[in-house]
């Protein structure tokens, strides 16, 4: 797989060049491969018993590398994150509208790759994807802060800020295999279960990581109010008047004393167990495929790790 990711990732650089010069520089740095790759990993992953992986595949997992690309720099606005993989965000560097109007740019070039795959089923899910995640990010910014948020409720506002983005990726992935009834559906399901745990690991980091370490602007889902899973699981460890109480008055409280509270509570543990649950489902998605599914269920056992800790 290493010569298919050297592909990628030379394509998913040359596609700074098709922007206008004056943007050229803004969008090379926000497109610079420096991550994980995390979905494009999935979308190779799910593509794993294609017996051909050409342009089209590439060219798919630059669909949601450059989507989840876009929605970070447009996440750094709305937190007012300085820092993004131990470098400046736009958000810092050129100003809120110059990295809005950036994001959104990466996003219509998004749309641009979706049409050349020729595949009306492609261009809809990416757009659908595309609006799942800024409806998500409205509802989470326009929700009334002072209110407890349930489990049932995290799991909405987590499909829409990671979860979506999996189930794409698996879902293009799952695409260039064919005739295996099904597949696409299940590495669809199985991405949904993979994103919300990742989801969950995530909001542990942002509480118990250092920013060195991270590599981002940590801390900023306190300040904003947010209530992510470990708040709600030390939530459910106190009684319901103390839990309301706190929720509503969550900005105002101090991150150290919530981070003993949460390490005196078990928190990380809850979190951990959460997420193991969700990675069982997503291997049992996954169960009715064997050969097919082998990637996504390594995939699987990388995210067991984390939440191992």
């Amino acid at each position: 797989m290493s010569a298919l990711f050297r592909e990628f990732g030379d394509f998913l650089t040359a596609q700074a060049g098709t922007f206008e010069k004056e943007v050229r520089c803004a969008a090379r740095e926000a497109i610079a491969p420096r991550g994980k790759f995390i979905r494009p990993i999935l979308v190779f992953a799910a593509a794993h018993a294609a017996p051909e992986k050409g342009e089209s595949l590439i060219r798919r997992a630059a669909i949601v590398e450059l989507t989840h690309l876009s929605t970070l720099i447009h996440d750094d606005v709305i937190d007012g994150a300085q820092i993004r993989r131990n470098a400046e965000t736009a958000n810092k560097k050129y100003g809120a509208k110059t990295a809005i109007l950036l994001g959104d740019a990466i996003f219509a070039h998004t749309m641009e790759l979706a049409v050349e795959e020729n595949d009306v089923d492609t261009s809809r899910r990416t757009a659908l994807c595309v609006k799942t995640i800024c409806e998500g990010e409205i509802r989470q910014t326009l929700a009334d802060k002072s209110v407890r948020v349930t489990r049932e409720r995290y799991y909405e506002i987590a499909f829409g800020k990671t979860a979506a983005l999996f189930s794409l990726a698996c879902a293009l992935g799952a695409k260039s295999v064919t005739g295996l009834d099904g597949w696409i559906a299940a590495a669809e399901e199985a991405g949904k279960h993979l994103g919300i745990a990742y989801q969950i690991y995530d909001d542990l980091c942002d509480w118990f990581m250092s920013e060195k370490d991270a590599g981002k602007t940590l801390g900023t889902d306190l300040v904003s109010g947010k209530q992510t899973f470990p708040l709600i699981a030390l939530f459910e460890t106190m009684d319901s008047e103390r839990a309301d109480g706190f929720a509503k008055n969550l900005s105002s409280q101090n991150p150290e004393e919530i981070i003993g509270m949460m390490k005196s509570s078990g928190v990380e543990k809850i979190c951990a167990e959460e997420m193991e649950r969700r990675i069982g489902l997503a291997e049992k998605a996954l169960g009715k495929f064997p050969g097919a599914s082998d990637k996504l269920l390594e995939f699987c056992a990388a995210m067991r790790e984390l939440a191992l800790g």
